[in-house]
This record gives C-alpha cells, sequence and structure tokens, in this order.
C-alpha cells in the first residue's frame, strides 16, 4: 500500500465532507442565494439568455432553482463516491470478485449513505433547512454513480495495463 497516496486521498476526503458540511451549515436564504447565483451564472452562458427580460430571466430562474438544487446534492455526492471508492481501494486492497464488490462498492456506497444522512439530520439544527430523505436519496444515488464510475475507470486502466503487457511480452 502506498501510504503517501493513502494519506492524500484521505485528506482530500476529508476536505470533501467538510465541503459538503459547510454547504449544510447554510442557512435556507444563504444556501438559495447562493445556488440562484450560481444558476443565473450558468444560464447566463446560453445563447439568447440577455434577450430576455428581467422578469423573464427571473421567471426561468425560479423554474429551474429547485431542479438545480437536488442536481448539486446530487453531484457533490458523486464526487464523494469518486473520492470514496478511491480512498477504500487505497486502503482494503481485494483478492477476488467478491472482496472487490464488497470493498470497492458497498463500502463505500454506506459510507456516503451513512454521511447523507448525518448531514440531513444536521440541518435540523440549521435555521430554515428541513431534514429531507428524498434528499438522503439523491445523495446515495450520486455515490452509487460516483462508485461506479470509478469501478469502470479503474477497470478499463487494469484492460489497457493488460494489453500493453500482452503486447511487450509477444515481441
Amino acid at each position: 500500500m502506498n501510504r503517501k497516496r493513502l494519506i492524500i486521498m484521505l485528506c482530500i476526503l476529508l476536505c470533501w465532507m467538510v465541503l459538503i458540511f459547510g454547504f449544510s451549515a447554510q442557512t435556507s436564504v444563504s444556501s438559495a442565494s447562493l445556488s440562484r447565483s450560481v444558476l443565473r451564472k450558468l444560464l447566463a452562458l446560453l445563447p439568447g439568455w440577455n434577450t430576455l427580460s428581467p422578469v423573464a430571466q427571473a421567471l426561468r430562474v425560479r423554474k429551474v432553482h429547485h431542479m438545480f438544487r437536488k442536481l448539486g446534492h446530487f453531484s457533490e455526492y458523486t464526487v464523494l463516491g469518486v473520492i470514496t471508492a478511491l480512498t477504500g481501494r487505497l486502503c482494503f486492497p481485494a483478492d477476488n470478485r467478491t472482496q472487490q464488490r464488497v470493498r470497492y462498492f458497498i463500502v463505500p456506497a454506506c459510507f456516503a449513505l451513512l454521511y447523507a444522512v448525518g448531514d440531513e439530520i444536521h440541518q435540523c439544527f440549521v435555521p430554515g433547512r428541513t431534514p429531507l430523505v428524498t434528499d438522503v436519496l439523491i445523495d446515495f444515488a450520486g455515490a452509487c454513480l460516483g462508485t461506479l464510475l470509478t469501478a469502470a475507470a479503474a477497470r478499463m486502466i487494469a484492460r489497457h495495463k493488460e494489453k500493453k503487457q500482452a503486447a511487450q511480452s509477444s515481441l
């Protein structure tokens, strides 16, 4: 096990968890204001946005704001899933397919699920925020996607290395 890589991944994991905690610690007003601001900047990149009246722009923002916030949940937990899966690969090497499934998918996904539950409970103590089971499910789905993407990328890299070794050994 490469100790230096593990320490770096654990630090990245901790930083990402702190970032998620920080977003959850914002009041409902601050959180909504931040997400609206980011959404407006992204929508401004679309062709024709500047030709819309301020009222039309505000209506569009209002229309997609809720979905944008849920996509934020999904995205931040997708990244958490990737980081957790990569960290798990360094912590717990696997010898067979069953161990790989457990250590590289189930453990990281369950870790992210527990963190999502804790994150929603944390929101009970933040003014204007409410814990939602749907947010936990969205977070968990994002984490599962992240772990699956990591597994797919690892498999592609392994296949590439195998082909490269096979090509070199046939010379």
